[in-house]
């Protein structure tokens, strides 16, 4: 199933109470696209939020826009569930009632694994999309809504922080038309934007990334990296999480290196971000363990303790970067 951008846009016309899923361990592409489409519903004077359960990252606060919430009833009625950059009830844990209750399931997505649990209404699924925020532009178009400031800002985060600010090879010229529109709305800055998600790091995170980088462990004769940010370090430093989403970027600019790895434990789980620079499969290390993603970003959510997350898929990844030429 591939719906057309126009016969989503005519569904969505004539509905109400509308609940928008961004992936757990959200980015800047599934809360920015989520965030832009909700508020280009409520334009149209419809009841809609972004259903979430954990804190939004702090270089992503702007992109809230009065649009998330905690709570699963916040609607009477949920005609619709829609998933944005996600398509598998794995990736929206702990939100799976709120899920439930909608009367219509959908998705937005660009990852090439496809989950299997669910039937949807619609969907639309462009893995050569290089972000869903490309995806939600055209559905707030089809949609007949002028692209406000804020709906700019949430979409231009969604392509640069997905292309890597326009560098990775996912990067089309599609990307480019779409922030070249962007350009052209009152008030917008891309200089602004960058800074909000780039330029606010704090430096307990400094020291911590330091840690992590003069810590790291190399494989498959230096062509895998792979670091680790347990509890113990979050702690001692005072940061959160969310403060570690720049450190895997580092790793990927050490010369030699063709994969790379962060572990990133939680409380509850092993969080493994994976990825790869130019023919590593992560996606397929990913799906492996239950997760999924890019051929060349992904990543994976181990139950277990650390040590064994690391025995689990460490083999995996040193076959990955030793297999020359596959994707």
């Amino acid at each position: 199933m591939n719906d057309t951008i126009k016969s989503i846009a005519t569904i969505m016309k004539d509905l109400d109470g509308i609940l928008l899923f961004p992936h757990t361990n959200m980015d800047g592409d599934a809360l920015g696209s989520c965030s832009a489409l909700c508020l280009a519903l409520r334009s149209l004077g419809k009841k809609a939020y972004v259903m979430i359960n954990e804190p939004v990252p702090k270089n992503l606060d702007f992109l809230e826009c009065g649009c998330t919430t905690f709570d699963d009833s916040v609607l009477d009625d949920v005609q619709l569930s829609l998933m944005i950059d996600c398509n598998g009830m794995n990736r929206i844990t702990g939100r799976e009632k709120a899920w439930a209750r909608g009367r219509l399931k959908g998705c937005f997505d660009h990852h090439a694994t496809k989950a299997k649990e669910i039937r949807y209404d619609f969907a639309r699924i462009e893995p050569k999309s290089a972000a869903v925020g490309e995806i939600v532009y055209n559905v707030i178009r089809a949609l007949g809504v002028e692209i406000s400031l804020d709906i700019a800002n949430c979409i231009f985060t969604a392509i640069t922080t997905d292309t890597g600010n326009f560098q990775h090879s996912n990067t089309t010229s599609r990307s480019h038309e779409i922030a070249g529109h962007l350009y052209k709305i009152e008030g917008f800055n891309s200089k602004v934007i960058s800074a909000l998600i780039y330029d606010r790091r704090s430096k307990e995170a400094l020291k911590m990334e330091s840690e992590v980088i003069s810590n790291l462990d190399f494989y498959a004769d230096g062509k895998l990296a792979v670091g680790k940010v347990t509890q113990k370090l979050l702690k001692e430093n005072g940061c959160t999480l969310d403060e570690a989403d720049g450190i895997i970027q580092k790793m990927m600019s050490i010369d030699g290196v063709e994969g790379a790895c962060l572990f990133k434990e939680t409380e509850t789980n092993v969080r493994a971000s994976l990825r790869g620079r130019t023919y590593a499969n992560m996606a397929a290390a990913a799906a492996r363990f239950g997760g999924g993603g890019h051929v060349l970003a992904a990543g994976c959510t181990f139950f277990m303790p650390l040590e064994e997350a690391e025995k689990t898929l460490i083999p995996v990844l040193i076959d990955t970067v030793n297999a020359q030429g596959t994707k």
